[in-house]
């Protein structure tokens, strides 16, 4: 839970500014995830720096980095803006997911020691949970672990880099789905298939669970095609509006 304290940075340099600076950036992050900011918003740097204590600097490297995730965009002279989440930007995420994960679960049902069995038969347990209390929260935090389980057991650290630079945007998916009726259900049962196929050893049958389930994930999701055209109708609005500050029409 997210601290109302305003954080002091020391130093961007030293430890302590540095551990200031990632919280402040996963609670920016949290926010566009969660649609608190939302696609298309105009966000001010003096206001993130007033809000979190500190200075415009660390808040524009922080702005950087959330370009570089694409959950920003900078526009020259005009300002930072919340990211549409397009329907190109979620099918080049998938496709890079398709391309990617049903390896991964075919090689961690191989390669699942003991312990990592017990760690998936307690993220079972976690999605009846989900089910039995129809809480998205906990099917969102069991989709996670999952995941990034089967990356880890795969031993793939490459495929698991690749994957971890795409969250931002992934997670923003995860918290569109779980909203569309029905889709609890739909996921946990779909988990549970792949979960079953890792805890029986069965390679194939895991690597074939993952590529439905997002295959699945990408049929629901795509967005209206004219997001994109919204965001930059947006951003032409503002250019306009700043122009016409400039000229003292406003």
């Amino acid at each position: 839970m997210r601290s109302e304290t305003s954080l002091k940075i020391p130093g961007v340099n030293n430890p302590q500014g540095r551990v200031v600076k990632s919280n402040v950036l996963n609670s920016i992050k949290i926010d566009i995830i969660s649609q608190n900011l939302k696609p298309g918003q105009l966000v001010h740097e003096d206001e993130l720096a007033s809000k979190y204590g500190i200075s415009r600097t660390p808040i524009r490297e922080i702005l950087r980095m959330l370009e570089y995730e694409d959950l920003v965009k900078i526009v020259p002279k005009v300002g930072t803006f919340i990211s549409e989440l397009t329907a190109k930007d979620i099918e080049e995420v998938l496709e890079i997911r398709i391309s990617l994960e049903p390896a991964a679960a075919k090689a961690a049902a191989f390669k699942a020691t003991d312990e990592q069995l017990g760690e998936f038969r307690e993220i079972d347990r976690q999605l009846t949970i989900a089910i039995e209390k129809q809480d998205s929260v906990i099917s969102f935090e069991a989709d996670r672990r999952l995941h990034d389980l089967i990356l880890i057991t795969a031993g793939n650290e490459r495929s698991r880099r690749i994957i971890n630079s795409l969250m931002g945007q992934i997670y923003r998916i995860r918290f569109i789905s779980r909203h569309k009726p029905g889709r609890i259900e739909t996921t946990v049962a779909e988990h549970k298939t792949i979960v079953s196929a890792i805890l029986n050893k069965l390679p194939e049958e895991a690597e074939k669970a993952m590529r439905s389930h997002l295959a699945n994930t990408w049929k629901l999701l795509l967005p209206s095609s004219d997001m994109e055209a919204q965001f930059q109708s947006l951003v032409r609005r503002s250019v306009n509006l700043e122009q016409r500050s400039d000229r003292g029409l406003l």
